[in-house]
C-alpha cells in the first residue's frame, strides 16, 4: 500500500528545478499548497489524477495496475503476461509522481508502488480495468496506400507546399506594416484576424493555425504592441521555397504533443483520418476528452503544410517522420516548381508572374508594386507610391529600368516607362528635415521644416485639409514649418501621396524612417506561481532546524491518522539509542501521539519530542 505519506517524503527530498519540471505537466493549484503534504494531496486529488491518466498510454496504465502491489521493475514485468518491457513506462510514471519509489537505488532495482488514490481512479473507469487493458487488441489496419496512390497524393499536395510559405510570408509582411493587436484574455482581436486573413488570402478560421506555425518557427512573437515579426523573419523571407517549408515544418513537428508523435510513429503510413483516431483511442484508453480535438488540430495543420491530402500522408510526410526534416526538404524540392526569373509587364501597370518568383526578385518587385494575388502565378501592380518609395531607398530611374528590363519577357510598356520617368522627375519635390527649436527666422515652436521646389507646392500644403493636424506655418515662399517631429511629418505627407524625402543634418537624402506607432503599456509579467510554490517548499525542506524537523514529523503523523496508516516510528531512548515500533496513530495533540502498537495490540501514548523519524511500515 502506497500513500500520500510516501509521496510527501519523495516530494520533500526532490531538488527545486527537478520539481518545477516534473510538476509543470500536472494539474495543480499552487496557491493551495503550503508544504510537501499539501502538494502530495494536490497530486492525488481526483481531478489531477484523472487529467494525467488521460495522457497515459496502454502500457503505462497496465504498469500502474500491476504496481498496486509494490514491486521492482522485474516483478512488474513478470506480472504483465505479454512480457513487454516496462522500464521506460516505470521511469515516466515516476516522473509524473504516479509511481512512488522506495529507497535510493537505481530505478531498475528499487521497489515502486501505485498510490492508493491513483488506484481508486483506475477503478472508476471500466476501460482501465487490468484485464480489459490486457485483452483489447489494437484496431486492424484495413487500408494501405500503395505507391501509385502516394504519387497522386503528392500531386494534389504540391500546391499546398508552395501556398503555405506564401501565406506565412504575407502574414509576416502584414505584421511588419502593423502589429496585430492581441486581446487581454489572449488570442487575436477579430478585426486583426480578418486583416491577416485578407493579407494571406486564407479563411479566417485558418489564421490562428497559420500564426501558430509562424510563431513556433520563431518568425513572429507577441510584444507590448501586439504580434510583431522577429529578426529571424528577414532571412527566412530571403531563403528558397524548400528552405522556408523545412523551417516551418521542422518546428511544427517539434511542437507536436508527445502523444500524437507516439501514435504516428506506429501508424504514420496509414490514413490520418478515422483509422488514426481509432488507434489513438486504443493507445490512450482514458483520452477520449482530448483525442478528437488534438487530432483535428494536427490534421488541419498537416493539410496546410502539404503533409497530407484528404487525410492521406504524402511522401514528404513519410520522409519527415522516418528520416527527418532534411529528407523531407529534398522530397519537397522535387515537388515544387523551379523559381522563375521572367515576368510579363502589362500596359495597365500589372506584372504577371507565371510561376513562383525567386525570393530576391519578389522582394525587390514588392518595393515598387503591391501584390494583387499571390500563389503559384502571382499578380503585382506597380504604383507611383511604390516607385517613389524605391527612389527614396536609393533607386534611380535608370536602375529601375534596368531591373524591369532584366525581369520582363516583353520589355517595358510605354505607360510603365512614363510612370518611372515622371516619378523620378517629381521625386524630392518636398524635403523634410529637423531643426532646432528657436532657430532664427522660424516659428519658436517649430522643430521640422518642409522645403518645396516652387511656391505652388507650399501653397498646396498650406490649404490641404488632410495636413491641418500638423499645424503647418508658412515661413516664406518655399518653406513651411511644423511643431511635430520630422518622421511624423514625413509619413503624413507620404500618406497623402506627396513626393517627399527625408534629409539628415547635412542636407543629404536618407532612407525613409520606420513608421512608429503608439506603444501599449508594457504588461506586467505573470507570476510563476509554480516556481514560487516549489521554492517555498524546498526552502522549508532545506532548513535543518529542530523546529522544522518537528513540524515535518507532526505532519507525517497527521497524515497517518488521516489515512489510517500503520507507520514505523523511531523513538529516542534515555541512553542515547533508538528503538522502533509499528503503530497505527489515532490522534496527535498536546505534544503527544496516541495509537495502537501493532505488535502488542495495546494503546500507547508517546511524547512527540522523543520521536526521531516516521516512515511507512514495510
Amino acid at each position: 500500500m502506497t500513500s500520500a505519506l510516501d509521496l510527501a517524503g519523495v516530494l520533500r527530498g526532490a531538488p527545486a528545478d527537478d520539481l518545477v519540471r516534473r510538476l509543470s505537466v500536472r494539474l495543480l493549484r499552487p496557491s493551495s499548497v503550503h508544504d510537501a503534504f499539501d502538494l502530495a494531496d494536490a497530486l492525488l486529488e481526483p481531478a489531477s489524477v484523472r487529467d494525467v491518466l488521460s495522457r497515459l498510454d496502454r502500457t503505462e496504465l497496465r504498469v500502474l495496475q500491476a504496481a498496486r502491489v509494490p514491486a521492482d521493475v522485474a516483478g512488474i514485468a513478470a506480472r504483465l503476461d505479454d512480457g513487454e518491457s516496462v522500464d521506460a513506462a516505470v521511469a515516466h510514471l515516476v516522473e509524473l509522481f504516479l509511481l512512488v519509489p522506495s529507497g535510493d537505488l537505481a530505478l531498475s532495482d528499487t521497489v515502486v508502488g501505485t498510490p492508493d488514490a491513483v488506484g481508486e481512479r483506475l477503478d472508476d473507469d471500466p476501460l482501465l480495468a487490468a484485464d480489459r487493458l490486457a485483452a483489447e487488441r489494437p484496431p486492424v489496419v484495413l487500408e494501405a496506400v500503395d505507391e501509385v496512390d502516394r504519387d497522386a497524393v503528392d500531386a494534389r499536395s504540391a500546391e499546398r507546399l508552395y501556398a503555405i510559405v506564401i501565406e506565412v510570408a504575407e502574414i509576416l509582411r502584414a505584421l511588419e506594416q502593423s502589429p496585430a493587436r492581441e486581446l487581454a484574455k489572449g488570442g487575436l482581436a477579430l478585426p486583426e484576424t480578418r486583416r491577416l486573413a485578407e493579407a494571406a488570402r486564407v479563411d479566417v478560421d485558418d489564421v490562428s493555425t497559420l500564426l501558430g506555425i509562424t510563431t513556433r518557427a520563431g518568425l513572429a512573437q507577441t510584444s507590448p504592441d501586439g504580434w510583431v515579426v522577429t529578426p529571424e523573419a528577414a532571412p527566412w523571407l530571403a531563403s528558397s521555397w524548400p528552405d522556408r517549408w523545412q523551417t516551418l515544418t521542422a518546428t511544427w513537428l517539434d511542437s507536436l504533443p508527445p502523444e500524437i508523435v507516439a501514435v504516428l510513429s506506429q501508424r504514420v503510413e496509414t490514413s490520418w483520418g478515422e483509422p488514426l483516431r481509432e488507434f489513438t483511442l486504443w493507445s490512450y484508453p482514458a483520452g477520449a476528452a482530448w483525442v478528437p480535438d488534438r487530432l483535428a488540430s494536427f490534421a488541419r495543420a498537416a493539410e496546410l503544410l502539404g503533409l497530407s491530402s484528404g487525410g492521406v500522408p504524402t511522401s514528404a510526410a513519410l520522409a519527415l517522420f522516418h528520416e527527418g526534416a532534411d529528407a523531407a526538404r529534398e522530397r519537397v524540392a522535387e515537388l515544387l516548381p523551379d523559381a522563375i526569373e521572367q515576368v510579363y509587364l502589362q500596359h495597365d501597370l500589372t506584372v504577371v508572374a507565371p510561376g513562383p518568383l525567386s525570393p530576391a526578385l519578389d522582394a525587390r518587385l514588392r518595393v515598387i508594386a503591391t501584390v494583387e494575388s499571390a500563389g503559384l502565378a502571382a499578380t503585382y501592380r506597380i504604383t507611383e507610391g511604390g516607385v517613389q518609395r524605391a527612389l527614396s531607398e536609393g533607386e534611380t530611374a535608370e536602375s529601375l529600368r534596368d531591373f524591369l528590363n532584366g525581369i520582363s519577357a516583353t520589355g517595358i510598356p510605354q505607360p510603365l516607362d512614363y510612370l518611372v520617368q515622371q516619378s523620378a522627375e517629381r521625386h524630392g519635390r518636398f524635403r523634410v528635415s529637423s531643426v532646432d527649436p528657436g532657430t532664427p527666422g522660424l516659428p519658436a515652436e517649430a522643430i521640422t521644416l518642409i522645403e518645396a521646389d516652387d511656391h505652388a507646392g507650399v501653397d498646396t500644403l498650406e490649404v490641404d485639409h488632410a495636413l491641418a493636424p500638423l499645424g503647418l506655418r508658412r515661413v516664406d515662399g518655399l518653406r513651411i514649418a511644423s511643431r511635430f517631429e520630422r518622421d511624423t511629418v514625413f509619413w503624413a505627407l507620404s500618406d497623402e501621396r506627396y513626393p517627399v524625402v527625408v534629409l539628415d543634418g547635412s542636407g543629404t537624402s536618407v532612407a525613409p524612417p520606420v513608421r512608429r506607432r503608439p506603444r501599449r503599456p508594457v504588461p506586467v509579467p505573470p507570476r510563476d506561481t509554480l516556481r514560487e510554490m516549489v521554492e517555498r517548499l524546498t526552502a522549508d525542506a532545506d532548513g535543518s532546524t529542530e523546529t522544522t524537523d518537528r513540524a515535518w514529523i507532526a505532519r507525517q503523523l497527521d497524515a497517518a491518522v488521516k489515512g489510517r496508516l500503520t507507520v514505523t516510528i523511531a523513538i529516542a531512548m534515555p541512553d542515547g539509542s533508538t528503538s522502533s515500533l509499528q503503530m497505527e496513530p489515532t490522534g496527535v495533540g498536546g505534544g503527544r501521539v496516541r495509537g495502537r502498537d501493532k505488535k502488542s495490540d495495546v494503546e500507547r501514548t508517546l511524547p512527540l519530542s522523543h520521536v526521531v523519524s516516521v516512515s511507512s511500515a514495510s
